[in-house]
């Protein structure tokens, strides 16, 4: 019998490290950098949980897709009329400093599990390969990490539900500017497109699942 309108937890699906992919979002100097102009400063405290999850991702041999927003004409359209220093002062243009991952952290490796794709929307699968990368590697999971929590994040969230992928959202793996923004977001996802977990907890059911399945 349901509990609820929703299923919720490991009643809506259990994480299975084997059919998974992480997906890092955005993780540039627009956002992470001191001082930048999109700051999110709470992007940089995460990094050292965030690292902790690529190296697991490495180990485990899950695919890992880095994203990267690049809004220069014509690829920004409205964006550059809605956020004016995207247009005058080229934040956010492939080429600027302002584009590159933040340096302060691991980098994307070139290499068959791992990705890098240039987005030019909030949602990282509109007009990318984020699907066909996916599919390729018969993933029905996804790990959505990286900045910002209520805009990126969460519309590829959406996006990949709409796919029908299950979705992880780590609360501390996710990050934005205002923390209500962030809060209102856990719970939409929570209630209506995925789960949300600590890096705590979802690194504590993989590694469960590896060893149950190592054992089997």
């Amino acid at each position: 019998m349901s509990s609820g309108p929703s299923a919720s937890g490991r009643d809506f699906f259990t994480i299975a490290p084997r059919s998974c992919a992480l997906i890092v979002i955005d993780m540039q100097n627009a956002f992470v950098a001191e001082g930048a102009v999109f700051e999110t400063p709470a992007a940089r405290t995460m990094i050292p949980r965030l690292e902790q999850l690529i190296q697991f991702a490495r180990a485990s041999k899950i695919p890992i897709v880095w994203t990267q927003s690049d809004h220069r004409p014509p690829y920004g359209g409205l964006m550059l009329r809605k956020f004016p220093p995207i247009a005058e002062d080229h934040i956010l243009w492939q080429g600027e400093p302002s584009y590159e991952m933040y340096p302060r952290m691991l980098q994307p490796r070139e290499g068959k599990l791992e990705y890098r794709i240039v987005k030019h929307k909030f949602d990282a699968f509109f007009e990318t390969d984020l699907d066909a990368i996916l599919r390729y590697h018969q993933v029905d999971t996804v790990i959505i990490t990286g900045t910002a929590t209520n805009a990126c994040c969460e519309s590829t969230a959406r996006s990949a539900f709409m796919r029908d992928y299950k979705v992880v959202f780590p609360s501390d793996l996710n990050a934005t500017f205002d923390e209500a923004m962030h809060q209102a977001t856990l719970k939409n996802i929570d209630l209506l497109f995925g789960r949300v977990v600590s890096s705590d907890e979802l690194l504590a059911e993989m590694g469960a699942s590896l060893e149950a399945s190592s054992r089997s």
